[in-house]
Formats: structure tokens, C-alpha cells, sequence
């Protein structure tokens, strides 16, 4: 218990390290447009994996546009009531940091017209909260992925155990053949044995008769 509060704080403290999302911003074809950036204390790979799997849930497919993965017509209650092109971007936050990530997010409300906090402050307020929550969701996503992983070698290493128990049974089968194999082979000698005696002792009682 004590272990799992010591990481609550630690996930905590990481988390408040990382500033909350913030307007920027980016270059999309050759022009600048208003974004948002945000820092997520994860690797960019996992970030990027983690995106596309929560829009893939929802039945969005992502596309590369100019270096953003691009979904289409996508209704989030989170960020207002109508469609929206949604364009993310992943780099390694620094050097240093190669374990975390700076996440730059772009909203069109279609054909081009990307949105800002001039022109739809609701609306871009609403995406940087949704922005703030990525963490959560990204770190959700990561645990899943480990739990995934471990069971499936918790699955690899059952199986090889139970054949390795099924193989210990085969050969426990064989080693109590050979034992009873051993046995009639030695009570099979000693008939042997006696029946080797028998003739041996017939065969001099016949030679002594030559004597006579």
C-alpha cells in the first residue's frame, strides 16, 4: 500500500512539473497558425501510439498532413458542438528529456480555417483542457500496454510450463517402464540363473558316469 501511495506522489509530482497547455505558435504549409502546446511526461512513440488509439476508438483514422497526424471531421462534446479537423505534432520535448514530449495540436473548423483564441475562444479554451488531460489518458494508455505485454508473457511462460509438466509426466511414464523393465529383466536372470545351474548340474552328473 505504501508502495502504491509513494507512486500516486511520484505520477503527481511528475505531472505538475509539466506546465499546462499553452497557446503557440505553428508552422502547417508554409504558414504560421495559432496551436497549442503541451508538455506530457512520456516517450514520443507512446504519446503518438496513445493518440491514434483514442481516436481510433472513437472511429476516427488519423492521416499524415505535412507532418501532422490529421483526423478528419471529428465531434469531441470536450471541445464544442460542431466537426473538427484536429492535426497533432510530436517531438522530444529536449536532449535531456528524451522521456518526454511536447505535443503541439492544431483545430480547424474545416477547409483551412484553423482556429485561435481570437477567433473562437471558446473553442480553443476547450482544447487546451483537453490538451491538460492528454497526461492522464497517455499514462492510462501505457499502463494498458505493460498490463498487455506482462500477460502475454505470464501466458508464454504458463504454456511452457505446462509442457514442461506435461514432458516431466511422459518421462515419469518412461522411467516407471524402465523400472519394471529392470525388474523382470532381473527376475528373468535369476530364472536364468537357476535353470543355468540345473542344466549344468544334469551335465556333470552325466559326465561323472563316465568315470563309473
Amino acid at each position: 500500500m505504501k508502495k502504491i501511495y509513494l507512486l500516486v506522489i511520484a505520477f503527481a509530482a511528475t505531472t505538475s512539473v509539466f506546465a499546462q497547455a499553452r497557446n503557440a505558435t505553428a508552422q502547417y504549409q508554409g504558414s504560421k497558425q495559432p496551436a497549442i502546446e503541451f508538455d506530457v511526461p512520456f516517450p514520443e512513440k507512446t504519446v503518438n501510439k496513445s493518440i491514434d488509439n483514442y481516436f481510433e476508438n472513437k472511429g476516427y483514422k488519423g492521416k499524415d498532413a505535412s507532418g501532422y497526424l490529421t483526423y478528419k471531421g471529428v465531434r469531441l462534446p470536450e471541445l464544442g458542438p460542431d466537426y473538427y479537423d484536429l492535426y497533432f505534432k510530436t517531438d522530444k520535448k529536449s536532449r535531456k528529456e528524451k522521456d518526454a514530449t511536447t505535443v503541439t495540436m492544431l483545430i480547424s473548423a474545416g477547409y483551412g480555417k484553423f482556429i485561435g483564441d481570437t477567433t473562437d475562444a471558446n473553442v480553443f479554451s476547450n482544447a487546451k483542457k483537453y490538451l491538460d488531460g492528454l497526461t492522464e489518458r497517455v499514462a492510462g494508455y501505457d499502463l494498458e500496454q505493460q498490463i498487455g505485454a506482462q500477460d502475454e508473457v505470464v501466458k508464454k511462460v504458463s504454456k511452457d510450463s505446462l509442457m514442461l509438466s506435461t514432458a516431466a509426466g511422459e518421462l515419469q511414464k518412461k522411467k516407471t517402464k524402465i523400472e519394471t523393465d529392470i525388474e523382470e529383466n532381473l527376475k528373468t536372470q535369476a530364472t536364468l540363473k537357476a535353470e543355468l545351474d540345473k542344466q549344468r548340474l544334469i551335465l556333470q552328473t552325466l559326465k561323472d558316469k563316465r568315470k563309473q
